[in-house]
């Protein structure tokens, strides 16, 4: 047990009060004159004993009376209850969250500069001897290193206040790390945060018991929010001068109904849509929108925005508008390539289609294309079929039709049974334009001649067209970032009607559409840390520069050329949402739009009871989770033993003591 002011214990020399009033009161002496003595003498031995008992008694009640009020007053505590602040090997660290939530207001100001004034009062309450380190989402390395007092100020009035979320694992593991990479034997750590649900995710965590934990729960006085969850396409292709339409999730985070709210969409900076949506309470809507682009950029800046309050990170999308790329096609054929094929391909300018015989291609030169399509007679070598795989684990589409020989598709028993499509796997990605629904009527194709599809022969194969008799007449593989498609027959009569049927067009046009690999319309922070672009020729890593549309922040990516393609990884996080910009020297490669993590938008978090649970349940040392109103306090320390209930145990003491005391005096007789 310690004690919060032990000087206050120097009082307990009053207890020397009672014994010296009791020890005079011995000596005190009354005469009382007598005739007869001889039957007093008795009496006088029987009393004796039984009132020295009873002055021992009230002493003894009056020292523990004393001696309770005393303890009381220097507030004791458990010694667990210790920061270690006064530990020249204890190091002092400071989290504050500057996560988009914390932009939420409590009573008049924002959580983040709420955690940021309470943060300023501790550090500056605790001895400047020692050492801290300012923690943040940002993950800022200059605050990461032991500072002093004065510098630990300073970080605190600069820090960022808008950062993508992180994870409590991480930061625990943060954490230790700068503890045993700085030499200290242990570690305090103050943690101010609104403690969001999604953050406190406890997946491999490795307790360590001399880290200190003091949880600081900060509270909105606004416990909801509006937000754009996501925009997308209705179809990816878009055309100039024609309509093009966008479609907008808005998520309502109250127990309000929301009607009529306004959305605004621009596209290089003006509006060219508006809209109104209703959502109900604690639900989501959607909403479309149409648009025409009548110029030939090839890309277009481009946001969705709403009004909300106070919460506003989330009230914009951003996103970025390809128009329609040309989409390099090549067809694998000894002769003139199928007629069908030709006549989809050849007459629409958003394709480049050419056929090419396989054994006279250079194989380098397939990293030109998008889809490469190979017909029943182009009978690949072994060599040309791993050129096939590695063109679509880059991203490519890769289209098989069988042989008559069947070894060209890689599968055996050629049957001749004339079969119906009877299964289209609707639900499946692949056919989300494709079809709303289908009629139990429809005209499906016919199939005449097909081979049994190897699934085995690639991972992750899907069947998307299965005929009556339980084959695949059309299969999905995925390889790496792209596709190979499988289909069990030939285009020719004597195999199959399908190019004839109304599937033909729509579902040959999707596969050269995830052929095409079109841009994204945007990036999240702190998810993607990968970009692909393609069709670029080798240059060194010093020639790519990020840089975002204010020309005020540039960075270096990690970048690995591969067929044309260039692979970016991004190693430090991107300062904020907006635009940013790939550029090879003065060129601008591709446009890039970031958004924040939609996440951080719920509105759930944790109280101070299921904050203070979820941490000891998982077996860290934490030695307090304050109250709202206990935040502020400059002293810490002395906020947490003033919990402890040990102080009102000796003023029950004191209280049982002088009970005792006047029933021994009034009742004894």
């Amino acid at each position: 047990m310690n004690f919060l002011y032990p000087n206050i214990l120097w009082c307990l020399f009053a207890l020397a009060i009672p014994i010296i009033i009791h020890l005079f009161n011995f000596r005190r002496h009354k005469i009382v004159y007598f005739s007869n003595t001889a039957t007093l003498k008795t009496i006088e031995q029987a009393n004796a004993k039984t009132k020295k008992l009873k002055y021992i008694i009230a002493l003894i009640m009056r020292m523990l009376f004393i001696a309770g009020l005393v303890f009381a007053f220097a507030y004791p505590y458990s010694p667990e209850q210790k920061l270690k602040t006064d530990d020249a090997d204890n190091l002092v660290a400071v989290y504050i969250d500057n996560s988009m939530s914390m932009q939420s207001q409590s009573s008049e100001i924002s959580l983040i500069e709420d955690a940021r004034s309470s943060a300023r009062a501790l550090v500056s309450n605790i001895s400047p001897s020692q050492r801290f380190v300012l923690l943040t989402n940002s993950r800022q390395i200059d605050n990461e290193y032991p500072m002093n007092q004065d510098e630990m100020l300073m970080s605190v009035d600069a820090m960022q206040t808008e950062a993508s979320s992180l994870m409590f694992n991480n930061l625990y593991e943060n954490m230790q790390m700068i503890m045993k990479r700085n030499g200290f034997k242990s570690a305090t750590l103050f943690m101010y945060s609104d403690f969001q649900e999604n953050m406190m995710n406890m997946d491999g965590l490795v307790v360590d018991s001399a880290i200190q934990l003091v949880a600081m729960p900060l509270a909105s006085d606004y416990q909801q929010n509006i937000y754009i969850d996501t925009v997308w396409l209705s179809s990816p292709i878009l055309q100039i001068g024609l309509a093009n339409e966008i479609n907008v999730r808005v998520v309502n985070e109250s127990v309000k109904d929301i009607n009529g709210l306004p959305v605004n969409f621009e596209i290089d900076g003006k509006s060219v849509a508006f809209n109104t949506i209703d959502i109900p309470a604690n639900g989501k809507n959607e909403v479309a929108m149409q648009f025409i682009i009548d110029n030939r950029v090839s890309s277009h800046v481009a946001t969705v925005s709403i009004n909300d309050y106070p919460i506003t990170f989330d009230d914009t999308y951003n996103f970025v508008l390809n128009v329609r790329p040309i989409i390099k096609i090549v067809e694998l054929s000894t002769g003139t390539g199928d007629l069908a094929i030709k006549t989809l391909f050849s007459n629409d300018s958003i394709f480049d289609y050419q056929v090419m015989n396989p054994y006279r291609i250079d194989q380098q030169y397939l990293t030109d294309y998008q889809v490469v399509i190979v017909d029943g007679d182009a009978n690949l070598n072994e060599t040309m079929w791993q050129t096939m795989e590695d063109f679509a684990k880059d991203g490519g589409s890769v289209v098989l039709f069988p042989s008559e020989s069947s070894e060209n598709s890689k599968s055996s028993e050629l049957s001749d049974d004339t079969l119906s499509v009877s299964v289209i796997a609707s639900q499946h990605p692949f056919f989300d334009d494709i079809f709303v629904n289908i009629p139990h009527n429809a005209d499906l194709p016919k199939v005449f001649k097909h081979i049994q599809i190897d699934k085995k022969q690639f991972s992750n194969t899907l069947s998307l067209i299965s005929l009556q008799n339980g084959n695949s007449f059309f299969t999905l593989s995925k390889i790496g970032s792209g596709n190979i498609f499988c289909f069990a027959s030939q285009l020719g009569k004597d195999w199959t009607n399908f190019a004839d049927n109304s599937l033909f067009v729509p579902i040959m046009y999707k596969i050269a559409m995830l052929g095409c690999q079109m841009s994204r319309l945007s990036y999240t922070l702190g998810i993607d840390k990968d970009i692909v672009i393609n069709g670029l020729t080798a240059f060194s890593e010093g020639d790519i520069r990020i840089r975002n549309a204010q020309g005020n922040f540039e960075m270096i990516p990690m970048v690995e050329m591969r067929n044309n393609r260039a692979f970016i990884r991004l190693y430090d996080e991107l300062p904020d949402a907006g635009f940013y910009t790939i550029n090879k020297g003065d060129e601008v490669i591709e446009t890039m739009a970031w958004n924040a993590n939609r996440k951080e938008s719920k509105m759930k978090f944790l109280d101070r009871e299921e904050v203070d649970k979820l941490l000891k349940d998982n077996g860290l040392n934490v030695l307090a989770v304050m109250k709202s109103d206990e935040i502020h306090s400059a002293d810490v320390m002395e906020t947490m033993v003033r919990r402890s209930m040990l102080w009102k145990s000796f003023i029950i003491l004191s209280l049982i003591s002088l009970l005792i005391e006047i029933l021994v005096l009034r009742f004894w007789k």
